[in-house]
Protein backbone atom coordinates (compact mmCIF):
# COMPACT_ATOMS: atom_id res chain seq x y z
CA UNK A 1 0.00 0.00 0.00
CA UNK A 2 2.76 2.36 0.91
CA UNK A 3 4.55 1.64 -2.34
CA UNK A 4 1.41 2.19 -4.37
CA UNK A 5 0.64 5.48 -2.60
CA UNK A 6 4.16 6.70 -3.07
CA UNK A 7 4.01 5.87 -6.76
CA UNK A 8 0.71 7.72 -7.07
CA UNK A 9 2.10 10.80 -5.36
CA UNK A 10 5.15 10.75 -7.58
CA UNK A 11 2.89 10.56 -10.62
CA UNK A 12 0.97 13.62 -9.49
CA UNK A 13 4.20 15.53 -8.90
CA UNK A 14 5.52 14.56 -12.32
CA UNK A 15 2.27 15.64 -13.91
CA UNK A 16 2.55 18.98 -12.09
CA UNK A 17 6.07 19.49 -13.29
CA UNK A 18 4.99 18.75 -16.83
CA UNK A 19 2.25 21.36 -16.54
CA UNK A 20 4.68 24.01 -15.31
CA UNK A 21 7.28 23.39 -17.98
CA UNK A 22 4.84 23.07 -20.88
CA UNK A 23 4.75 26.83 -21.78
CA UNK A 24 8.51 27.01 -22.01
CA UNK A 25 8.51 24.06 -24.33
CA UNK A 26 5.77 25.75 -26.39
CA UNK A 27 7.75 29.00 -26.54
CA UNK A 28 10.79 27.13 -27.69
CA UNK A 29 8.74 25.43 -30.36
CA UNK A 30 7.40 28.82 -31.64
CA UNK A 31 10.85 30.33 -31.78
CA UNK A 32 11.99 27.53 -34.04
CA UNK A 33 9.22 28.05 -36.60
CA UNK A 34 11.62 29.06 -39.31
CA UNK A 35 9.36 28.91 -42.33
CA UNK A 36 6.33 30.56 -40.67
CA UNK A 37 8.53 33.28 -39.24
CA UNK A 38 10.17 34.04 -42.55
CA UNK A 39 6.79 34.16 -44.30
CA UNK A 40 5.41 36.67 -41.80
CA UNK A 41 8.53 38.81 -41.92
CA UNK A 42 8.44 38.78 -45.72
CA UNK A 43 4.86 40.08 -45.62
CA UNK A 44 6.13 43.08 -43.70
CA UNK A 45 9.28 43.82 -45.72
CA UNK A 46 7.55 43.46 -49.08
CA UNK A 47 4.72 45.89 -48.25
CA UNK A 48 5.91 48.44 -45.70
CA UNK A 49 7.14 51.01 -48.26
CA UNK A 50 4.42 50.64 -50.89
CA UNK A 51 2.29 53.61 -51.96
CA UNK A 52 -0.96 51.71 -51.65
CA UNK A 53 -2.52 52.16 -48.23
CA UNK A 54 -3.88 48.62 -48.28
CA UNK A 55 -0.41 47.13 -48.74
CA UNK A 56 1.12 49.24 -46.00
CA UNK A 57 -1.73 48.23 -43.72
CA UNK A 58 -0.93 44.57 -44.52
CA UNK A 59 2.68 45.24 -43.49
CA UNK A 60 1.57 46.71 -40.17
CA UNK A 61 -0.74 43.77 -39.51
CA UNK A 62 2.11 41.33 -40.26
CA UNK A 63 4.42 43.28 -37.94
CA UNK A 64 1.91 43.12 -35.11
CA UNK A 65 1.55 39.36 -35.56
CA UNK A 66 5.33 39.00 -35.55
CA UNK A 67 5.59 40.80 -32.22
CA UNK A 68 2.75 38.79 -30.72
CA UNK A 69 4.18 35.41 -31.77
CA UNK A 70 7.93 35.97 -31.55
CA UNK A 71 8.30 38.81 -29.09
CA UNK A 72 9.84 36.50 -26.49
CA UNK A 73 12.33 34.89 -28.87
CA UNK A 74 15.90 35.94 -28.20
CA UNK A 75 16.98 35.53 -31.82
CA UNK A 76 14.24 37.89 -32.98
CA UNK A 77 14.96 40.74 -30.57
CA UNK A 78 16.39 43.07 -33.24
CA UNK A 79 13.37 42.73 -35.50
CA UNK A 80 10.88 42.93 -32.63
CA UNK A 81 12.58 46.07 -31.25
CA UNK A 82 12.46 47.68 -34.68
CA UNK A 83 8.79 46.84 -35.12
CA UNK A 84 7.89 48.15 -31.67
CA UNK A 85 9.68 51.42 -32.47
CA UNK A 86 8.26 51.99 -35.96
CA UNK A 87 4.80 50.47 -36.17
CA UNK A 88 3.10 53.34 -34.26
CA UNK A 89 4.46 55.93 -36.71
CA UNK A 90 3.49 53.75 -39.64
CA UNK A 91 -0.06 53.40 -38.32
CA UNK A 92 -0.32 57.17 -37.85
CA UNK A 93 0.83 57.71 -41.44
CA UNK A 94 -1.63 55.13 -42.74
CA UNK A 95 -4.53 56.70 -40.85
CA UNK A 96 -3.56 60.09 -42.21
CA UNK A 97 -3.44 58.68 -45.73
CA UNK A 98 -6.87 57.13 -45.25
CA UNK A 99 -8.21 60.46 -44.03
CA UNK A 100 -6.73 62.33 -46.98
CA UNK A 101 -8.02 59.70 -49.39
CA UNK A 102 -11.49 59.98 -47.88
CA UNK A 103 -11.38 63.76 -48.16
CA UNK A 104 -10.18 63.56 -51.74
CA UNK A 105 -13.08 61.30 -52.65
CA UNK A 106 -15.55 63.83 -51.23
CA UNK A 107 -13.71 66.70 -52.91
CA UNK A 108 -13.93 64.91 -56.24
CA UNK A 109 -17.68 64.45 -55.75
CA UNK A 110 -18.06 68.10 -54.81
CA UNK A 111 -16.02 69.37 -57.76
CA UNK A 112 -17.84 67.10 -60.20
CA UNK A 113 -21.27 68.17 -58.96
CA UNK A 114 -20.31 71.86 -59.01
CA UNK A 115 -19.14 71.59 -62.62
CA UNK A 116 -22.35 69.84 -63.59
CA UNK A 117 -24.57 72.15 -61.48
CA UNK A 118 -26.02 69.08 -59.76
CA UNK A 119 -27.50 71.04 -56.86
CA UNK A 120 -28.62 68.08 -54.79
CA UNK A 121 -25.16 66.53 -54.87
CA UNK A 122 -23.49 69.92 -54.36
CA UNK A 123 -25.30 70.22 -51.04
CA UNK A 124 -24.76 66.57 -50.03
CA UNK A 125 -21.04 66.42 -50.81
CA UNK A 126 -20.45 70.03 -49.79
CA UNK A 127 -21.88 69.55 -46.31
CA UNK A 128 -19.89 66.33 -45.88
CA UNK A 129 -16.68 68.01 -47.03
CA UNK A 130 -17.22 71.09 -44.87
CA UNK A 131 -17.64 68.86 -41.81
CA UNK A 132 -14.18 67.46 -42.56
CA UNK A 133 -12.55 70.72 -43.69
CA UNK A 134 -14.30 73.65 -41.95
CA UNK A 135 -11.52 76.00 -43.03
CA UNK A 136 -12.71 75.85 -46.65
CA UNK A 137 -14.90 78.94 -46.80
CA UNK A 138 -15.39 78.39 -50.54
CA UNK A 139 -17.81 75.56 -49.73
CA UNK A 140 -20.59 77.53 -48.00
CA UNK A 141 -20.17 80.28 -50.62
CA UNK A 142 -20.68 77.75 -53.41
CA UNK A 143 -23.63 76.09 -51.68
CA UNK A 144 -25.33 79.44 -51.10
CA UNK A 145 -24.87 80.48 -54.72
CA UNK A 146 -26.12 77.13 -56.03
CA UNK A 147 -29.19 77.23 -53.83
CA UNK A 148 -29.96 80.84 -54.69
CA UNK A 149 -29.76 80.07 -58.39
CA UNK A 150 -32.64 77.66 -57.83
CA UNK A 151 -34.86 80.29 -56.25
CA UNK A 152 -34.35 82.44 -59.35
CA UNK A 153 -35.41 79.63 -61.68
CA UNK A 154 -38.64 79.75 -63.68
CA UNK A 155 -40.67 78.60 -61.90
CA UNK A 156 -38.78 79.19 -58.63
CA UNK A 157 -37.48 76.13 -56.80
CA UNK A 158 -37.74 76.80 -53.08
CA UNK A 159 -36.38 73.44 -51.90
CA UNK A 160 -33.03 74.90 -50.87
CA UNK A 161 -34.16 78.24 -49.42
CA UNK A 162 -33.45 77.40 -45.77
CA UNK A 163 -30.16 75.73 -46.66
CA UNK A 164 -29.17 78.68 -48.83
CA UNK A 165 -29.79 81.12 -46.00
CA UNK A 166 -27.85 78.94 -43.54
CA UNK A 167 -24.88 78.59 -45.91
CA UNK A 168 -24.84 82.30 -46.75
CA UNK A 169 -24.81 83.15 -43.03
CA UNK A 170 -21.94 80.72 -42.49
CA UNK A 171 -19.98 82.28 -45.34
CA UNK A 172 -20.57 85.74 -43.86
CA UNK A 173 -19.43 84.52 -40.44
CA UNK A 174 -16.25 83.05 -41.85
CA UNK A 175 -15.36 86.04 -44.04
CA UNK A 176 -16.07 88.58 -41.33
CA UNK A 177 -13.89 86.53 -38.97
CA UNK A 178 -11.00 87.00 -41.39
CA UNK A 179 -11.03 83.63 -43.16
CA UNK A 180 -8.89 83.80 -46.30
CA UNK A 181 -9.69 82.47 -49.75
CA UNK A 182 -8.73 83.34 -53.30
CA UNK A 183 -11.65 81.69 -55.08
CA UNK A 184 -14.64 83.10 -53.17
CA UNK A 185 -16.61 80.09 -54.34
CA UNK A 186 -15.92 77.55 -57.05
CA UNK A 187 -16.45 77.30 -60.80
CA UNK A 188 -19.48 79.34 -61.94
CA UNK A 189 -20.32 79.92 -58.29
CA UNK A 190 -17.25 82.09 -57.72
CA UNK A 191 -17.67 85.79 -56.87
CA UNK A 192 -14.30 86.86 -58.21
CA UNK A 193 -15.25 89.43 -60.83
CA UNK A 194 -13.01 91.90 -62.67
CA UNK A 195 -15.68 94.59 -62.23
CA UNK A 196 -15.13 94.55 -58.48
CA UNK A 197 -11.57 94.82 -57.19
CA UNK A 198 -12.52 93.62 -53.71
CA UNK A 199 -13.78 90.07 -54.11
CA UNK A 200 -14.42 89.74 -50.39
CA UNK A 201 -16.74 92.77 -50.44
CA UNK A 202 -18.45 91.49 -53.57
CA UNK A 203 -19.04 88.12 -51.90
CA UNK A 204 -20.32 89.62 -48.66
CA UNK A 205 -22.69 91.83 -50.62
CA UNK A 206 -23.93 88.79 -52.52
CA UNK A 207 -24.44 86.66 -49.41
CA UNK A 208 -26.45 89.38 -47.67
CA UNK A 209 -28.45 89.98 -50.84
CA UNK A 210 -29.33 86.28 -51.12
CA UNK A 211 -30.60 86.13 -47.55
CA UNK A 212 -32.62 89.31 -47.94
CA UNK A 213 -34.06 88.25 -51.29
CA UNK A 214 -35.25 84.83 -50.10
CA UNK A 215 -36.70 86.22 -46.87
CA UNK A 216 -38.47 89.06 -48.64
CA UNK A 217 -39.75 87.43 -51.83
CA UNK A 218 -39.93 83.73 -50.96
CA UNK A 219 -40.64 83.51 -47.23
CA UNK A 220 -42.70 86.69 -46.67
CA UNK A 221 -40.37 87.79 -43.87
CA UNK A 222 -40.05 91.35 -45.08
CA UNK A 223 -38.95 92.99 -41.85
CA UNK A 224 -36.38 90.28 -41.25
CA UNK A 225 -35.05 90.79 -44.77
CA UNK A 226 -34.40 94.54 -44.47
CA UNK A 227 -31.17 94.40 -42.40
CA UNK A 228 -29.65 92.03 -44.97
CA UNK A 229 -30.72 94.20 -47.90
CA UNK A 230 -29.33 97.24 -46.14
CA UNK A 231 -26.02 95.52 -45.43
CA UNK A 232 -25.80 94.27 -49.03
CA UNK A 233 -26.04 97.88 -50.18
CA UNK A 234 -23.10 98.93 -48.01
CA UNK A 235 -20.47 96.80 -49.78
CA UNK A 236 -18.65 97.68 -52.96
CA UNK A 237 -20.51 94.93 -54.74
CA UNK A 238 -23.00 94.45 -57.54
CA UNK A 239 -25.67 94.62 -54.83
CA UNK A 240 -24.85 98.28 -54.16
CA UNK A 241 -26.31 99.22 -57.55
CA UNK A 242 -29.29 96.85 -57.57
CA UNK A 243 -32.46 99.01 -57.54
CA UNK A 244 -34.60 96.15 -56.21
CA UNK A 245 -32.82 96.35 -52.85
CA UNK A 246 -33.78 100.00 -52.31
CA UNK A 247 -37.21 99.38 -53.81
CA UNK A 248 -37.90 96.58 -51.31
CA UNK A 249 -36.79 98.73 -48.39
CA UNK A 250 -38.89 101.64 -49.61
CA UNK A 251 -41.92 99.40 -50.08
CA UNK A 252 -41.59 98.10 -46.52
CA UNK A 253 -41.62 101.65 -45.15
CA UNK A 254 -44.63 102.38 -47.32
CA UNK A 255 -46.40 99.32 -45.93
CA UNK A 256 -46.04 100.66 -42.42
CA UNK A 257 -47.25 104.11 -43.42
CA UNK A 258 -50.33 102.62 -45.11
CA UNK A 259 -51.18 100.59 -42.00
CA UNK A 260 -51.04 103.73 -39.88
CA UNK A 261 -53.12 105.60 -42.46
CA UNK A 262 -55.89 103.00 -42.31
CA UNK A 263 -56.05 103.22 -38.53
CA UNK A 264 -55.99 107.00 -38.71
CA UNK A 265 -58.92 107.12 -41.14
CA UNK A 266 -61.01 105.05 -38.71
CA UNK A 267 -60.16 107.39 -35.85
CA UNK A 268 -60.88 110.47 -37.98
CA UNK A 269 -64.34 109.14 -38.85
CA UNK A 270 -65.08 108.50 -35.18
CA UNK A 271 -63.98 112.04 -34.38
CA UNK A 272 -66.17 113.76 -36.93
CA UNK A 273 -63.40 113.92 -39.53
CA UNK A 274 -61.35 116.18 -37.29
CA UNK A 275 -57.76 115.61 -36.22
CA UNK A 276 -56.90 115.37 -32.56
CA UNK A 277 -53.58 114.85 -30.78
CA UNK A 278 -53.66 111.13 -31.47
CA UNK A 279 -54.33 111.41 -35.19
CA UNK A 280 -51.81 114.22 -35.54
CA UNK A 281 -49.24 112.00 -33.89
CA UNK A 282 -50.11 109.29 -36.37
CA UNK A 283 -49.60 111.72 -39.26
CA UNK A 284 -46.20 112.66 -37.87
CA UNK A 285 -45.17 109.01 -37.75
CA UNK A 286 -46.51 108.43 -41.24
CA UNK A 287 -44.41 111.27 -42.55
CA UNK A 288 -41.39 109.83 -40.80
CA UNK A 289 -41.96 106.59 -42.70
CA UNK A 290 -42.59 108.61 -45.86
CA UNK A 291 -39.19 110.32 -45.49
CA UNK A 292 -37.50 106.93 -45.28
CA UNK A 293 -39.50 105.55 -48.18
CA UNK A 294 -38.75 108.61 -50.34
CA UNK A 295 -35.05 108.18 -49.66
CA UNK A 296 -35.14 104.48 -50.65
CA UNK A 297 -37.33 104.94 -53.74
CA UNK A 298 -35.18 107.87 -54.88
CA UNK A 299 -32.11 105.63 -54.79
CA UNK A 300 -33.94 102.86 -56.65
CA UNK A 301 -35.22 105.29 -59.29
CA UNK A 302 -31.85 107.00 -59.81
CA UNK A 303 -30.03 103.68 -60.24
CA UNK A 304 -32.69 102.22 -62.54
CA UNK A 305 -32.88 105.39 -64.64
CA UNK A 306 -29.13 105.30 -65.26
CA UNK A 307 -29.21 101.61 -66.21
CA UNK A 308 -29.81 101.22 -69.92
CA UNK A 309 -30.89 97.61 -69.43
CA UNK A 310 -33.93 98.55 -67.37
CA UNK A 311 -37.34 98.64 -69.00
CA UNK A 312 -38.96 102.04 -69.27
CA UNK A 313 -42.18 100.92 -67.56
CA UNK A 314 -40.20 99.77 -64.55
CA UNK A 315 -38.34 103.07 -64.26
CA UNK A 316 -41.54 105.05 -64.78
CA UNK A 317 -43.32 102.97 -62.16
CA UNK A 318 -40.65 103.79 -59.60
CA UNK A 319 -40.99 107.49 -60.37
CA UNK A 320 -44.79 107.36 -60.08
CA UNK A 321 -44.58 105.79 -56.66
CA UNK A 322 -41.93 108.33 -55.63
CA UNK A 323 -44.14 111.26 -56.63
CA UNK A 324 -47.07 109.81 -54.65
CA UNK A 325 -44.90 109.57 -51.55
CA UNK A 326 -43.49 113.04 -52.10
CA UNK A 327 -46.99 114.53 -52.48
CA UNK A 328 -48.12 112.93 -49.23
CA UNK A 329 -45.05 114.09 -47.38
CA UNK A 330 -45.12 117.66 -48.68
CA UNK A 331 -48.85 118.41 -48.79
CA UNK A 332 -49.62 117.55 -52.42
CA UNK A 333 -46.50 119.25 -53.74
CA UNK A 334 -43.73 117.60 -55.76
CA UNK A 335 -41.53 120.67 -56.10
CA UNK A 336 -37.88 119.74 -55.58
CA UNK A 337 -38.31 116.02 -56.18
CA UNK A 338 -35.81 115.84 -59.04
CA UNK A 339 -33.23 117.81 -57.09
CA UNK A 340 -33.66 115.41 -54.18
CA UNK A 341 -33.14 112.40 -56.47
CA UNK A 342 -30.02 113.94 -57.98
CA UNK A 343 -28.29 114.29 -54.62
CA UNK A 344 -29.73 111.36 -52.66
CA UNK A 345 -26.63 109.19 -53.09
CA UNK A 346 -24.40 111.89 -51.62
CA UNK A 347 -25.61 111.02 -48.13
CA UNK A 348 -25.72 107.75 -46.17
CA UNK A 349 -28.82 105.63 -46.47
CA UNK A 350 -30.78 105.39 -43.20
CA UNK A 351 -30.39 102.06 -41.43
CA UNK A 352 -33.81 100.29 -41.39
CA UNK A 353 -33.09 98.97 -37.90
CA UNK A 354 -33.02 102.48 -36.42
CA UNK A 355 -36.26 104.02 -35.08
CA UNK A 356 -38.38 106.23 -37.29
CA UNK A 357 -38.33 109.92 -36.35
CA UNK A 358 -41.86 111.42 -36.46
CA UNK A 359 -42.13 114.63 -38.48
CA UNK A 360 -44.04 117.09 -36.32
CA UNK A 361 -45.21 120.11 -38.25
CA UNK A 362 -48.34 122.11 -38.82
CA UNK A 363 -50.92 119.88 -40.47
CA UNK A 364 -53.25 121.41 -43.08
CA UNK A 365 -56.98 121.06 -42.74
CA UNK A 366 -57.01 118.18 -45.19
CA UNK A 367 -54.01 115.95 -44.80
CA UNK A 368 -53.73 113.75 -47.91
CA UNK A 369 -53.98 110.00 -47.43
CA UNK A 370 -51.39 107.72 -48.91
CA UNK A 371 -52.82 106.27 -52.09
CA UNK A 372 -52.33 102.51 -51.88
CA UNK A 373 -54.47 101.62 -54.91
CA UNK A 374 -52.52 103.23 -57.71
CA UNK A 375 -50.13 101.34 -59.93
CA UNK A 376 -47.19 100.33 -57.74
CA UNK A 377 -43.62 100.96 -58.77
CA UNK A 378 -42.65 97.37 -58.28
CA UNK A 379 -44.83 95.93 -61.01
CA UNK A 380 -43.60 97.21 -64.39
CA UNK A 381 -46.06 95.21 -66.49
CA UNK A 382 -49.14 95.00 -64.23
CA UNK A 383 -51.64 97.33 -62.59
CA UNK A 384 -53.16 95.20 -59.86
CA UNK A 385 -50.47 93.71 -57.63
CA UNK A 386 -49.59 95.65 -54.45
CA UNK A 387 -46.07 97.06 -54.40
CA UNK A 388 -45.12 95.34 -51.21
CA UNK A 389 -45.91 91.80 -52.30
CA UNK A 390 -44.49 91.45 -55.79
CA UNK A 391 -40.89 91.26 -56.88
CA UNK A 392 -39.89 92.92 -60.15
CA UNK A 393 -40.06 90.79 -63.24
CA UNK A 394 -36.88 88.86 -63.93
CA UNK A 395 -36.13 91.00 -66.95
CA UNK A 396 -36.11 94.17 -64.88
CA UNK A 397 -33.59 93.02 -62.31
CA UNK A 398 -30.23 94.49 -63.33
CA UNK A 399 -27.94 91.95 -61.73
CA UNK A 400 -28.18 88.83 -59.65
CA UNK A 401 -25.42 87.10 -57.70
CA UNK A 402 -25.07 84.18 -60.07
CA UNK A 403 -24.69 86.43 -63.11
CA UNK A 404 -21.74 88.20 -61.49
CA UNK A 405 -19.69 85.06 -61.11
CA UNK A 406 -16.89 83.96 -63.39
CA UNK A 407 -15.84 80.47 -64.31
CA UNK A 408 -12.78 79.46 -62.31
CA UNK A 409 -11.07 76.22 -61.35
CA UNK A 410 -12.22 74.77 -58.05
CA UNK A 411 -10.51 76.38 -55.12
CA UNK A 412 -11.38 73.63 -52.69
CA UNK A 413 -9.29 70.76 -53.97
CA UNK A 414 -7.01 69.17 -51.41
CA UNK A 415 -4.43 66.69 -52.60
CA UNK A 416 -3.92 63.60 -50.47
CA UNK A 417 -0.35 62.84 -49.40
CA UNK A 418 1.00 59.55 -48.09
CA UNK A 419 3.82 59.43 -45.57
CA UNK A 420 6.51 56.90 -46.50
CA UNK A 421 7.43 54.78 -43.48
CA UNK A 422 10.99 54.31 -42.28
CA UNK A 423 12.69 51.28 -43.75
CA UNK A 424 13.33 48.40 -41.32
CA UNK A 425 16.75 47.86 -39.89
CA UNK A 426 18.91 45.54 -42.00
CA UNK A 427 18.42 41.95 -41.04
CA UNK A 428 21.39 40.59 -39.15
CA UNK A 429 23.10 37.49 -40.40
CA UNK A 430 21.78 34.47 -38.60
CA UNK A 431 18.36 35.94 -37.79
CA UNK A 432 15.25 34.41 -39.19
Amino acid sequence: MKTSFRNLTLGVLLAGCAAVTAPNSFAQDVCTEVEAKQTLYAQFTSNFDKKEVEKRQAAVDAGKQYIQKYGACADDKAIVDYLNSNLPAMETAINKSKTVAGEKAVIDRFNTSAKAKNVSEIFTSGKELYAKKPELVDIPITLAAAGFEQTLATPPVNTYNDDTIAQAKEAIRQLEAGKKTTGYGAYTYSFVNPKYSDSKANTLGAMNYMIGYIMYYRQDKKKDALPYFYKAAQYNSFSKTDPTIYQAIGASYLDEAIKIDKDRQVKLTANGNKDNDETLGMVATQKGYADRSIDAYSRAYKIAKEDKLQKKEYVDGLYTRLKELYAFRFDNKTTGIDEFVATVQNKPMPDPSTPITPVKEEVPATTPAINSSTTPATTPATTTTPATTTKPAATTTPTKPVSTTTTKPATTEVKATATTPVKPAPKKKGTR
